[in-house]
């Protein structure tokens, strides 16, 4: 009897022990997966900052929903030094629309575009005939000089780095200022002085995260900064340039009640889709909304939307109705098809305008001669 007491009492004593030195409560384990979780995230955030600096357009949906949009700012922004990081603020949950800014509109034809220097003030811009304008790629690439017709006004490099060419070519170049990043502000800075060019082109498809990614209020304030300033050097200004994905005219309006004052003088927007009929109806939707004078920055017969690719035969009658739909709308003043390249990055190479030789393509040809 004494032997069966004296193991109760150890086992007793075992039990106490083990309620005194036993695990930590499962709290902590909680913690610790979450702090798991944070450093994974900072780990990627490099990687997305370089996506956001690509400069060119990346393949991307255009039937996606909506991306979400900030709630409009309008107070005035006072220039400030430039931004030094090119990290996206987190977007937030509003999508309602504000009502449009004041804005000074440009003629939808005739000479709309600045005086300046070299190429500066070319009296043919937003003509009927004369409304073909080229998204270069390949900076000072002698064959620039191919691709200059009578019917080829305008030239633009998502950038500042005009070709060395250009003014002799005749051409009017639109520097852009592509995204948030101080490279690129400090670039722009730098680079744009009177007689650069004539228009500047705003920030490149903000409405993407894979590209200068930006809320409405930001892209707002960043223009009050660095490109609104710049009308006192004789330049007219072109929106921020929309992707064709359907935020974009949430997007748009939501810019366009933050950056009250600003002034806005034509829309730059891209599209990537299939057929004439679709690109007529994006175009009229976003002429209606705003009223201003489009410049179509890039276009292409292009399917992101999981269909089939259009034909090279296809493209080719695309390209002759959309050459003439441009010539006989006085609201599009211009419009560059994607692009004078060897790469096209993602779209169908049958939208190819340059040869591996620098010369234009058939299809290049039929582009820069305006011929439908």
């Amino acid at each position: 009897m004494a032997s069966k007491l004296l193991n109760l009492v150890a086992l007793s004593s075992l039990a106490i022990m083990a309620c005194t030195f036993g695990a930590q409560p499962a709290n902590a384990l909680s913690h610790a997966h979450i702090n798991h979780n944070i450093n994974r995230h900072l780990a990627h955030t490099p990687i997305a900052k370089k996506k956001r600096d690509t400069k060119r357009c990346k393949a991307r949906p255009s039937t996606s929903s909506a991306a979400p949009s900030t709630t409009p700012q309008t107070s005035s922004v006072k220039p400030q030094a430039a931004v030094a990081s090119s990290k996206a603020p987190a977007p937030a949950t509003t999508t309602k629309a504000a009502p449009p800014a004041t804005t000074t509109q440009a003629s939808s034809g005739g000479n709309s575009g600045s005086s300046g220097t070299g190429a500066a003030g070319n009296s043919k811009f937003g003509q009927r005939g004369s409304k073909v304008c080229n998204a270069w790629g390949n900076g000072n690439d002698p064959s620039l000089a191919q691709f200059k017709t009578e019917h080829v006004v305008g030239l633009y490099d998502w950038g500042v780095d005009k070709p060395a060419n250009a003014d002799k070519l005749g051409y009017d170049f639109w520097p852009m200022l592509w995204g948030s990043g101080g490279d690129k502000i400090s670039a722009f800075e730098s680079a744009v002085k009177p007689g650069l060019g004539t228009i500047i082109l705003g920030f490149n498809e903000p409405n993407e995260q894979g590209q200068s990614n930006m809320d409405p209020s930001t892209a707002a304030s960043l223009w009050k900064q660095h490109i609104e300033p710049k009308r006192d050097m004789g330049y007219k200004l072109c929106s921020p340039a929309m992707s064709s994905r359907p935020n974009g005219h949430q997007w748009m309006k939501d810019f366009m009640a933050a950056c009250d004052g600003c002034h806005v003088d034509y829309q730059c927007v891209h599209w990537y889709d299939i057929g004439i009929d679709t690109l007529k109806s994006y175009l009229n939707q976003y002429h209606e909304e705003l009223g201003l004078p489009i410049l179509l920055t890039e276009f292409a017969d292009q399917n992101f939307n999981g269909g089939s690719q259009a034909t090279s035969g296809e493209i080719f009658d695309f390209m002759s109705s959309a050459l003439e739909f441009f010539d006989n709308t006085d609201w599009i003043l211009a419009a560059c098809a994607f692009g004078v390249m060897h790469d096209l990055q993602g779209v169908n190479p049958l939208n190819l305008l340059q040869k591996s030789d620098g010369s234009p393509t058939d299809l290049g040809w039929k582009v820069i001669n305006n011929s439908y």
